[in-house]
């Protein structure tokens, strides 16, 4: 592990403003509370309802990249997709999340070459242009008032003919208009669609979720 600079936030009034899981938030300060309190018992408990998007998004991904590439993961969390990658690829993964005590599991975890922490709603990303062959950004977008603004800074952080993965909820697809915002993209030359999956199952053994709620799948390479 390199260094791992954690950017500073200011917690002074952190509280609790996110009811459940399926209602989120784009608060920053409410979701770097909810996932900080939550670090040290997440990976269990998406492992009991089933998680699978990190592996499936890593599947996806890993088909279009070779051993070395650069990854940025975005929205990192504990560590559940680099681990999910390099099960499959010898890669270079770079990790950003807002939430302190999920980078401090993602580093013991050992999957990253760089952590930082950083509100991944306070855009440009503290990244450079053309720096990663890819980004992978997986069960983010419910947080994200500005999904638009994120996915364009994305295109801007991978390089020409990188590729960029996201996931999104299928009843936010629907609520965000994703179908126009994805189609903009395309129609303004930022990227060019390569897979759009059918809604899958997200988090099957939640209660919340189960099958009400599940997960699409996008792949697009950067123009």
């Amino acid at each position: 592990m390199s260094d791992t600079p954690l950017e500073e936030i200011n917690d002074s009034d952190i509280g609790h403003g996110i009811k459940s899981l399926k209602d989120g938030s784009t608060n920053s300060t409410d979701i770097a509370a909810y996932y900080d309190e939550w670090a040290e018992t997440y990976d269990a408990t998406l492992k009991n309802w089933d998680y699978q998007a990190p592996d499936d998004a890593a599947a996806t991904l890993c088909r279009y990249l070779k051993s070395g590439d650069e990854i940025l993961d975005v929205g990192c969390g504990t560590g559940l997709f680099a681990m999910a990658m390099s099960r499959r690829l010898d890669c270079r993964i770079e990790g950003i999340d807002i939430s302190a005590a999920s980078l401090e599991i993602a580093e013991k975890q050992g999957g990253y070459d760089r952590l930082q922490r950083h509100d991944l709603q306070a855009a440009p990303l503290p990244v450079g242009d053309n720096a990663f062959a890819a980004a992978a950004c997986v069960g983010v977008m419910t947080y994200i008032e500005d999904a638009a603004g994120l996915l364009a800074d994305l295109c801007r952080i991978v390089r020409p003919g990188g590729y960029i993965l996201f996931t999104q909820r299928d009843d936010r697809w629907v609520e965000k208009n994703f179908d126009s915002l994805f189609k903009s993209f395309e129609v303004r030359r930022l990227w060019t669609p390569l897979e759009v999956s059918k809604a899958k199952p997200y988090l099957p053994k939640n209660d919340d979720f189960g099958d009400s709620i599940r997960v699409v799948y996008v792949l697009c390479q950067v123009v």
